[in-house]
């Protein structure tokens, strides 16, 4: 039983083209496509036209010259090629996209093994190389015996001229031959419904070129399909003999011939092909073609020569750097080469040197003769014989001493900048900062820097800086790898926090100075010990300071006053008897990018003016209900606290699994016997400590426990 009809698309570039296998049959018919119901026109162009170019007659042939071609269309409706294996279609990480299927030749004297591969190129990663497809053919002797001439064709039925009804009108194209690409190419030839600009070509890429030939699809007195096209007697002499039908004036192989013959525009057959080729038994020979188009005829032109460039150069090429070495690596060329050469050009030097053997059989070569502080150009150059110079890849590479991962961090009044030593490490560094305003970098630092850090201290609150770090010789000379520009706009938060403790409400109040306009806002946070937690509890923008500078002396926004123009004060209502607080402050650049805290304020105390101290015992504190089954209560209660407290829960071999800050002073809290990830605990025995946060305090401080947890 046969597989299923397959339908393999190339969609990724700027044109659409699929490979099909009809069913039943698993039977492989050229290059046809499909139209959702049979099969038909191939190759959209532009992918998102909604014209096919390539017609359903283009086809793949492989033959003698003694009237044996296997071809995917014949006379009877049949193909010759059949296939037991399904499409193979792969997208590559570069963005190729490659479908491949084999067949076998059947019903005719023929054996041999065909691997077709149609390849093609995303617009995204290749956007030189998304206006053709490739089809590479791999023709194995399946024959027990060496096999003699053999040819192998490609047969493209191109319609560019617009149709206006298939029943009663064709499309009347020109072709001519580039010599130079070894491309037929066909172009509209009927002006009379307008010219499509389009032109489209089959080139052959690789291998030896036998025949080019110009055959009349249309039979030019009864305007029906003219089928000599698919019978092998026609289709021998058509791939083998290049002159036969010319002579008989069957066919022509350029518009000049087309023109002595007094041929007009019309619809024709190109047909490329190679060989001949002597296969050994069990050996195989490789072709590659390229379908090409182009908006005009140089662009095709173009097209056609980086279709052969992708298909010799290689690609993919990886330069490693290490000291006294580049190791070099990339991928094979799609087509057959003898090998590889290698030229390397130094930074200004005029002539390249050749590197390593004239042919190199690998994928890699290590270059042991670099020098630091150079910089190179790599070629690889495909061999066929002789090294191709115009279908070679090439690959940048310095060695010098450029600084990279250049990182700057504002903190301390100072901005600190850091880098990464280089592979090729210079002798010293200076670094160059342009602030806002200035036109060029200066040089900031006042001797050379040994080390790969340096600390700006020249440097103001939202003040936009750049900066850059410059290599240095064995001299203290300049070498020509600067680092690239980092830009930084630096925030500072107030150097100096001032507090005190008001009563009558409770209440906090710390202010600072106002140093700059570009400070874009302030944050106030909070904490009990004086270390994270912090909890942001307030915030300022630049306009809402500038309300409060131009308002009444007394007008409170927010909690926050400005007093005599250069202080701001902020005051803190939400504080409990028997606590002790410590604020700190961050500002905020016109990027709104957050500073480095403040330094924290001291401990403040909140206490009645009557109490000089608290008495705390915290032996009366238990837990219930205990022990706590997960299946009946959602929480477990800590109570008989006193004042601020911390509790901390941990498994028996002392994991911390919770910790609770109880700042609010209630004489209880609940567990909701959750971890720190917010999933409840898994039953057991845990063990609890608690310990006063209260600053004065006399008693007992802290107390332990335990904790049943059951389902």
């Amino acid at each position: 039983m046969g597989l299923r009809a397959q339908i393999r698309t190339h969609n990724a570039g700027n044109l659409s083209f699929s490979m099909i296998r009809s069913s039943d049959t698993s039977m492989g018919h050229g290059l046809a496509g499909f139209d959702g119901r049979s099969l038909a026109g191939n190759f959209r162009y532009p992918a998102d036209g909604k014209r096919h170019y390539l017609g359903m007659y283009s086809d793949i042939w492989v033959g003698t010259k003694d009237n044996l071609v296997a071809a995917g269309w014949n006379l009877d409706g049949k193909s010759h090629w059949i296939s037991e294996e399904e499409i193979n279609f792969e997208i590559s990480p570069d963005g190729k996209q490659s479908s491949t299927a084999n067949y076998k030749a059947t019903g005719i004297d023929l054996n041999v093994l065909s691997t077709q591969s149609i390849l093609s190129w995303s617009t995204l990663t290749h956007p030189e190389a998304d206006d053709f497809v490739v089809i590479k053919l791999t023709v194995t002797n399946a024959e027990a015996v060496d096999l003699k001439g053999i040819y192998v064709a490609v047969c493209a039925d191109w319609n560019i001229d617009q149709i206006s009804d298939p029943k009663t009108d064709f499309s009347k194209d020109w072709v001519d031959l580039n010599k130079e690409q070894k491309m037929l190419y066909t172009y509209d030839g009927d002006d009379a419904d307008g010219i499509d600009p389009v032109h489209a070509g089959v080139v052959l890429l690789d291998g030896e070129l036998a025949t080019h030939q110009i055959f009349p699809i249309k039979d030019r007195v009864t305007q029906k399909l003219n089928t000599a096209l698919l019978v092998p007697s026609y289709r021998s002499p058509l791939i083998s003999d290049p002159n036969r039908f010319f002579r008989s004036k069957v066919s022509a192989r350029t518009k000049a011939d087309l023109e002595a013959l007094k041929w007009s525009a019309w619809d024709y057959a190109s047909i490329i092909s190679a060989g001949p080729f002597d296969i050994r038994a069990g050996k195989a020979v490789e072709v590659t073609f390229a379908l090409v188009a182009g908006k005009t005829k140089d662009e095709l032109i173009t097209n056609a020569q980086k279709a052969r460039w992708i298909t010799f150069a290689p690609q993919n090429i990886v330069a490693e750097r290490s000291k006294r070495l580049v190791k070099l690596s990339w991928d094979p060329a799609i087509n057959y080469v003898d090998g590889y050469h290698i030229r390397r050009l130094t930074m200004g030097e005029k002539q390249p040197l050749s590197l390593g053997p004239r042919i190199l059989n690998g994928l890699k070569y290590d270059d042991t003769t670099v020098e630091r502080g150079k910089r190179y150009t790599y070629t690889i150059l495909p061999v066929v014989k002789n090294p191709i110079d115009g279908l070679a890849s090439t690959i940048e590479l310095s060695l010098g001493s450029t600084p990279e991962n250049v990182t700057l961090v504002d903190k301390d009044q100072v901005v600190m900048i850091t880098w990464e030593k280089p592979l090729y490490e210079p002798a010293g560094y200076h670094v160059l900062r342009k602030s806002a305003g200035e036109s060029s970098f200066r040089q900031i630092t006042p001797q050379v820097v040994r080390d790969n850090a340096y600390a700006d201290v020249e440097v103001e609150t939202g003040v936009e800086y750049h900066y850059q770090v410059r290599p240095l010789d064995e001299a203290m000379q300049p070498l020509l790898f600067d680092s690239d520009t980092v830009r930084i706009l630096p925030v500072f938060p107030p150097s100096r926090l001032y507090s005190e403790q008001k009563t009558d409400p409770d209440s906090i109040a710390i202010h600072w100075t106002l140093v700059s306009e570009r400070i874009a806002g302030y944050n106030v946070y909070r904490s009990y010990n004086g270390i994270a937690p912090w909890v942001r509890i307030a915030s300022i923008s630049k306009e809402q300071i500038q309300q409060l500078k131009t308002a009444d002396q007394t007008e409170i926004l927010g909690n926050f006053t400005v007093v005599d123009q250069t202080e701001l004060h902020f005051t803190d209502l939400n504080v409990y008897d028997r606590s002790a607080y410590y604020y700190s402050v961050t500002a905020l650049n016109q990027d709104d990018r957050e500073s480095q805290m403040s330094a924290p304020t001291e401990r403040i105390n909140v206490s009645s003016a009557d109490e000089a101290s608290t008495e705390v015992n915290l032996s009366r504190v238990f837990a219930y209900p205990n022990p706590l089954n997960l299946l009946k209560h959602d929480q477990l209660t800590f109570t008989n606290l006193m004042g601020q407290v911390i509790i901390r829960i941990y498994t028996p071999v002392g994991d911390l699994i919770r910790k609770i800050d109880h700042i609010e002073g209630t004489s209880q809290v609940d567990w909701d016997g959750k971890n720190e990830e917010g999933n409840l605990v898994r039953p057991g025995i845990y063990m609890y400590h608690i310990e006063t946060l209260n600053p004065e305090i006399v008693g007992k401080i802290s107390t332990s426990g335990s904790i049943a947890i059951i389902r």
